[in-house]
């Protein structure tokens, strides 16, 4: 499933939006990516490529001592019902096993997915308070959202300059469209403008 829709599938499947709305900005942005991302995100390897990704990133912020981030990644990902007991060091030697059921969740706060998207992508995420024209990563809540810090962060999706909503491996026309075909009622609590 070649394209800028493969850059979501796995998302559908497991919570790791943070990691996929970035992959999605980063197809859109960068064309001279797309044929590595379209061979990465390939059926029959997407599923490692992730874990492979997610692993890389978590261990470069151990590396550079952003212990700070690893702890607000374990909080909100624990504020979701049946994550209660999430860690960093049990996730790792989870993907390290690489069960092939096994779930590889994981969710990141604002500043995480923007840390993520300037050490692996070096792009120049902003975060700003009103929507802007331009490729953006919304964060979105819900009713019945985990409570957390973070506004109560459920789920993030890539809109593009175009508007087009990106996320589980489809495309949207808009937030109404996307809460119609999910069965939602998400809200825009957080954009992050994609630079670079």
């Amino acid at each position: 499933m070649p394209g800028i829709d493969a850059m979501g599938v796995e998302n559908d499947e497991y919570g790791i939006c943070g990691f996929t709305s970035t992959l999605y900005a980063v197809y859109s942005r960068r064309p001279n990516l797309q044929n590595r991302l379209d061979t990465a995100m390939g059926d029959t390897t997407r599923r490692t490529r992730m874990m492979a990704e997610i692993k890389t990133f978590l261990q470069m912020m151990r590396a550079n001592g952003k212990f700070f981030l690893l702890r607000d990644i374990a909080e909100l990902t624990r504020s979701f019902p049946g994550y209660e007991h999430w860690s960093v060091n049990y996730y790792i030697k989870r993907i390290n096993r690489q069960i092939p059921d096994d779930d590889y969740s994981i969710a990141m706060p604002p500043e995480a997915t923007m840390e993520y998207m300037r050490t692996a992508w070096d792009m120049r995420p902003a975060l700003v308070d009103t929507d802007r024209p331009g490729d953006v990563i919304l964060g979105l809540t819900r009713s019945g959202a985990p409570a957390n810090r973070w506004k109560n962060l459920a789920h993030y999706v890539f809109r593009d300059a175009a508007g087009t909503i990106y996320s589980w491996g489809d495309q949207f026309t808009d937030l109404d469209d996307v809460n119609a075909r999910r069965d939602k009622d998400y809200s825009v609590i957080y954009r992050i403008m994609v630079h670079g």
